[in-house]
């Protein structure tokens, strides 16, 4: 890619085995721009951080920073619907939105080909890659959150597996091929060049326990002609080493992009390290997602559930419940001999009203008072207010008092039970 001599990144100096002074240097300037940024006005990140020049009038470059403010407000309100849907337990929400977000950038890389502010046009075919990937796992999760009724919720997050690992591996391996094929492909042209100099900048990564390595990244700074046009140029991408084999002032042969002829190859880009690291990680996500691609045809995971926190939500998704059914066969098996009930029962759902702490327990009551109250000789008694589903017989005794005559042999919660039988609640008369 073209040299820019603006770029506050790129540090230029013509020493090809890098000094222990000169490596502290380049690193303390990279860490105060960094500090810098945190007082740059976010517009000017781009011409700040990568020395990318704004064109056109004074007029069109407030225009595009104008565009840009409106981008990162959407971007904002993008990401609070996503957060909000979260807080409110909207899943589909949040599905169909975090989609269409993977969907609008898949869409714009494989339009434009770009994915990071600085970067050779010859990485476009490589970006669109990436785009196309992304947006088909984009559709595929749209059609599956529109098809999730046909899913058991299990199922359903399996599918996502399938999806991601499946489309990811093959992108992987897409772009394994296509740097190895690069030089057939995209640089075709060999030429000869001369090394003027040298360009580095900083690279750091998260390691254990918090600890951040530092990494000098290092190209030839490469001068040629072609076509009749001089050229300064680095690599298409830098290379891990802080020393190189090339010494100044030394003729080598590069390959170039002949429609873009600053852009030349470089050895980063097919060490075999990265091509066989990424055909690995290819092989092993397209096997996860074909591995359980068949658990699921073979009807496995129709099954299984998914025991989180979540349930209740993941149960929404496909709007169904996982409650679990009462039948009056079970009321019977369960509670007859112990009660000493006939089919003379009777199903509703009320309120708790008062707890209080009595020396046999806990004692509540309800806001329907012709229920008798309930005592919870271990604790536990469910708070005012909460809803229950009662499972009563009628104490006939009582009924000319109109209170305290329905007697509850059982209760359950609503949201972990569903009654499915045929009692109902008593009418009196």
């Amino acid at each position: 890619m073209l040299y820019n001599k603006e770029n506050p990144q790129w540090q230029f100096n013509e020493e090809q085995y890098l000094s222990r002074d000169e490596y502290y240097r380049i690193v303390g300037e990279f860490d105060e721009l960094c500090k810098k940024m945190f007082s740059v006005d976010v517009r000017d990140f781009n011409s700040q951080f990568y020395g990318i020049k704004e064109t056109g009038t004074l007029e069109e470059q407030e225009a595009k920073r104008k565009k840009g403010i409106i981008g990162i407000i959407c971007g904002m309100l993008v990401f609070a619907a996503l957060v909000l849907s979260l807080v409110l337990k909207q899943l589909v929400i949040f599905g169909y939105t975090g989609c269409a977000v993977f969907l609008f950038v898949g869409i714009s890389m494989v339009i434009s080909g770009r994915g990071e502010a600085v970067e050779s046009t010859s990485k476009a075919i490589i970006n669109r890659v990436i785009g196309a990937g992304i947006s088909l796992a984009s559709v595929a999760l749209i059609l599956l959150i529109i098809f999730r009724n046909r899913f058991a919720g299990a199922e359903f997050f399996l599918l996502i597996f399938v999806v991601v690992f499946g489309i990811s591996g093959l992108v992987l391996l897409v772009v394994a091929i296509l740097r190895v094929l690069s030089g057939k492909i995209v640089y075709t042209e060999e030429i000869y060049a001369t090394c003027a100099g040298y360009v580095r900048r900083v690279d750091r990564e998260s390691g254990n326990n918090g600890i951040r390595h530092t990494f000098i990244l290092t190209s030839p700074l490469f001068k040629y002609s072609y076509g009749g046009v001089q050229y300064e140029a680095i690599w298409d991408e830098f290379v891990a080493k802080e020393d190189l084999d090339i010494a100044m002032g030394e003729s080598v042969k590069i390959r170039i992009d002949p429609k873009h002829p600053e852009n030349i190859k470089s050895p980063a880009s097919t060490h075999p390290g990265v091509i066989i690291f990424m055909t690995f990680m290819a092989v092993v996500c397209m096997a996860v997602g074909i591995g359980i691609g068949i658990y699921i045809s073979g009807g496995a995971a129709k099954g299984m559930t998914v025991e989180t926190e979540w349930n209740p939500l993941i149960n929404q998704i496909n709007g169904e419940t996982t409650r679990t059914k009462i039948t009056d066969d079970m009321i019977k098996s369960h509670y007859q001999d112990k009660y000493n009930i006939t089919d003379e029962w009777y199903y509703e759902i009320g309120t708790v009203a008062t707890k209080t702490y009595t020396a046999e327990g806990q004692r509540i009551t309800f806001t329907d008072e012709a229920f008798a109250p309930c005592l919870y000789a271990e604790g536990g008694a469910p708070e005012p207010g909460t809803e229950l589903m009662f499972f009563y017989t009628v104490d006939e005794t009582y009924l000319s008092s109109g209170a305290n005559y329905k007697r509850i042999f059982t209760t359950g919660d609503p949201d972990e039970f569903e009654y499915v039988g045929s009692h109902g609640a008593y009418v009196p008369g």
